[in-house]
């Protein structure tokens, strides 16, 4: 593509590269616009012998349809198109679930040519049907399709690049571990945000049960709750857990189950635990599930919800991002003040 000024009597069928207004500011003929002989002629009226316009060679694509073929390329089965034109295509989730970003094949595709951009959202956050997960923008009037065809086998060959995960209606437990007398002040603290968060995602609270907060008093109750069919279980303690031996771990163990990982990178709840029995996912939740503010609880349940099966590895990615909003009913806030960045002990 040729982009520069040219004298007007060159002009027609060249594409306009910048707004054109009369004296009083008013837009006359937008930018992007293929102009015609009319179009030359108000030009010359105005005065002007020379206008700066695009002018696509034989073998471009104007930005319209490139940044259809594009946005076609990268979009996958849980992602519509809309394509609104001035060189965009938006796709937008059909589904209220997390987005699932191939971050690595986004840089190569964003590699090909600087005039071939895309923006996402950042991976797994959590999306509404018809919400924007990612912007395609031709930033030129055309671009060759040689370019454009670099980007649609880069990506079937690295596939999936935009794509979402459908989150699934589950029969979620809660097992509440304490001492006889604090049940009923636990299962107040417990209970009505975890009933809340899970309406929220589109699941139910299901069976709670009470169970002293000891390892085979907590493993009698992950396998009734898992005999009876329950899809996840959280468990929710009088005490969070400190170590992977810890009572709830311990317990987990003994019910068959196994520790994927305790300790994440991610605040409030770094006390997290999550482990399996078979593949019911169970949650050893840390005490900021009381709270009804995002914690590390709203970042695992919707993966969960679509079905995903967390590895360590995928936790400890959590950490970039992992820094959320302090919960200032916490018993340790990181400051108190209000600035980040504070020196203050947590």
């Amino acid at each position: 593509m040729k982009f520069g000024p040219v004298p007007l009597d060159e002009a027609t069928g060249k594409v306009l590269a910048h707004n054109l207004v009369d004296e009083r500011g008013q837009r006359l003929l937008g930018k992007g616009r293929v102009l015609s002989c009319a179009d030359v002629e108000t030009m010359a009226r105005l005065g002007m012998d020379r206008v700066v316009v695009a002018d696509p060679g034989p073998g471009d694509l104007d930005e319209n349809e490139a940044a259809r073929r594009v946005g076609l390329a990268v979009a996958g089965p849980g992602i519509r198109m809309v394509t609104p034109g001035v060189g965009r295509a938006n796709l937008v989730a059909r589904h209220h679930g997390p987005v699932a970003i191939n971050v690595p094949a986004l840089t190569v595709l964003n590699n090909i040519d600087p005039g071939i951009t895309l923006a996402t959202l950042r991976n797994h956050t959590l999306v509404q049907a018809g919400e924007l997960v990612t912007l395609v923008k031709i930033v030129p009037f055309g671009i060759p399709e040689a370019r454009i065809i670099d980007v649609e086998s880069t990506a079937r060959r690295l596939a999936p690049i935009v794509d979402q995960q459908k989150m699934k209606s589950l029969n979620v437990g809660l097992i509440i571990s304490g001492p006889d007398r604090a049940q009923d002040r636990l299962r107040r603290a417990l209970q009505p945000p975890t009933q809340k968060r899970l309406q929220g995602l589109g699941s139910q609270l299901g069976d709670v049960v009470s169970t002293r907060h000891e390892p085979e008093g907590i493993a009698a109750a992950i396998r009734q709750q898992v005999d009876s069919g329950t899809d996840l279980l959280l468990i929710g303690s009088v005490s969070a857990i400190i170590d992977r031996d810890d009572v709830v771990p311990t317990g987990l163990r003994l019910a068959g189950g196994t520790v994927t990982h305790f300790g994440m990178p991610v605040d409030p709840g770094s006390l997290l635990m999550l482990g399996y029995v078979a593949d019911v996912p169970v949650i050893g939740a840390p005490g900021c599930i009381r709270s009804p503010r995002t914690n590390v609880i709203d970042l695992l349940l919707p993966r969960l919800l679509a079905g995903e099966r967390l590895t360590r590895a995928d936790l400890v990615a959590m950490g970039h991002g992992g820094l959320l909003e302090d919960i200032r009913e916490r018993p340790m806030p990181r400051s108190l003040t209000s600035g980040r960045g504070s020196h203050e002990s947590d």
